[in-house]
């Protein structure tokens, strides 16, 4: 999958088209979704085509040092054709990531989310990734691109990266159950509605904005998330939902396609999944199906990334199954005052912030959570030993065998009697690390 808007033109969306066709579709918005495939299906005797596109993807699995998550996504909703396949890619997704996150590599909001998306799709559990002896947890990861995205646009009136990747990220979150796809919907809402995403807004951005939503709106995300049941959010992703559809409905052509070749797979799963918002004839699937399934012979997807667009939508999915083909697990999360103290070499300092981690994280977790949240306050560093990682300094103040200080950890006033690799928090606890003598 692309993180990158189409270069076509064709499929931009018109300011003034979106706005006229607005009203129309609005009045019809309630949001549910219908089952099309009746109506836009692949007749029985092209079925073989779809599915030698499918094998054609599917043998592309291990050739490539990069591992693509969007074919991992594709070939979970296409029904699972091939387990060593599924086995290879999920085995080299959970590596990569493993390797950008701990090596502090190049790892976008958006290829975060289309990670998220494929791992679950293989009933993978995205908030512990395992791999290469270690463990990391992609939703947070996610939650921390998501700020700094959302930061980037109140600041400078743009993301950080492109709107195609928030809408990635909305989606990944909500499909998870995270309470941060809803400020980060709203901010999403909010822009399409506006001048914002203008003139760089296109179609593969609207459809997968439309996906994301779809999501928040049905409520498919955690109940006490707070914004989503506020009367303002929901009416701003209502109206985004009819200005964004409107726009992808006129950006049909004769010939079936929606904006261009490679945006018209993400279109129409996009239309599908919201069939009930707008007339049955405003779009014509049987001539977006036919067109699709003439292009295939030609070579048009060819490419892995340009199949796994199109192959959930012929096989009558779109990126909102990815639960319905593993749902995720019910997580629960805490939240942990985290403070380190130094009174005693010196400048003397004192920090305390709240983290939220996943239920059953050790110490180590809420520390390298507090460290992404504020850097400059709560950074450290550790040692292996025999006992697991020991903690040989933090905010740069390191222990000392001559002089006999280290940072000794306390719940509360108590000492914790574990280390911070298996000592596990609780909800509201106070973990404080104060640094002194032995």
């Amino acid at each position: 999958m692309r993180l990158s808007h189409s270069p076509d033109s064709a499929g931009k969306i018109p300011t003034m088209l979106l706005l006229l066709l607005q009203a129309s579709v609005f009045v019809l918005l309630s949001v549910s979704i219908r089952d099309v495939s009746g109506l836009c299906s692949v007749p029985a005797d092209q079925q073989s085509q779809v599915t030698a596109l499918l094998h054609q993807m599917i043998s592309s699995v291990g050739t490539s040092s990069l591992p693509d998550p969007s074919v991992l996504l594709a070939m979970n909703l296409a029904g699972k054709l091939n387990a060593d396949a599924e086995k290879l890619l999920v085995k080299q997704l959970k590596e990569d990531a493993v390797k950008r996150i701990l090596k502090k590599q190049n790892f976008s909001s958006g290829k975060v989310a289309l990670y998220v998306l494929a791992l679950r799709s293989s009933c993978e559990n995205p908030f512990k990734v395992c791999a290469l002896d270690k463990t990391v947890d992609l939703v947070l990861e996610l939650e921390l691109k998501m700020k700094e995205e959302i930061a980037h646009i109140e600041k400078y009136q743009s993301p950080l990266t492109t709107y195609y990747q928030v809408a990635l990220g909305v989606l990944a979150l909500c499909e998870e159950r995270s309470k941060a796809a809803y400020p980060a919907a709203e901010i999403l809402a909010k822009a399409a509605v506006g001048s914002q995403l203008e003139p760089s807004f296109f179609v593969d951005t609207a459809s997968v904005a439309v996906m994301a939503l779809t999501c928040i709106f049905n409520g498919k995300s955690v109940a006490d998330a707070g914004t989503v049941e506020d009367g303002k959010m929901r009416s701003s992703v209502k109206e985004a939902l009819a200005v964004l559809t409107s726009g992808i409905l006129k950006a049909q052509k004769s010939d079936g396609l929606i904006g261009n070749i490679y945006s018209t797979g993400l279109a129409a799963q996009a239309l599908t999944a919201v069939s009930d918002i707008y007339p049955v004839s405003d779009w014509n699937c049987p001539n977006t199906m036919a067109k699709l399934l003439a292009e295939i012979p030609q070579g048009a997807f060819s490419l892995p990334a340009a199949a796994s667009q199109v192959l959930p939508f012929l096989n009558g999915k779109t990126y909102l199954d990815v639960t319905g083909v593993c749902a995720p697990e019910e997580v629960n999360h805490i939240t942990v005052v985290y403070t380190v103290v130094n009174g005693h070499t010196g400048e003397d300092f004192k920090y305390s912030i709240s983290v939220v981690v996943q239920e059953g994280s050790v110490l180590l977790d809420v520390m390298k959570m507090a460290e992404k949240l504020k850097p400059d306050e709560f950074s450290f560093t550790t040692e292996e030993t025999t006992w697991g990682p020991f903690v040989t300094s933090i905010h740069g103040l390191y222990g000392s065998t001559n002089e006999k200080t280290y940072w000794q950890f306390l719940s509360g006033n108590v000492p914790l009697e574990q280390g911070v690799g298996s000592y596990k928090p609780k909800n509201h606890e106070h973990i404080q690390a104060v640094f002194k003598n032995y």
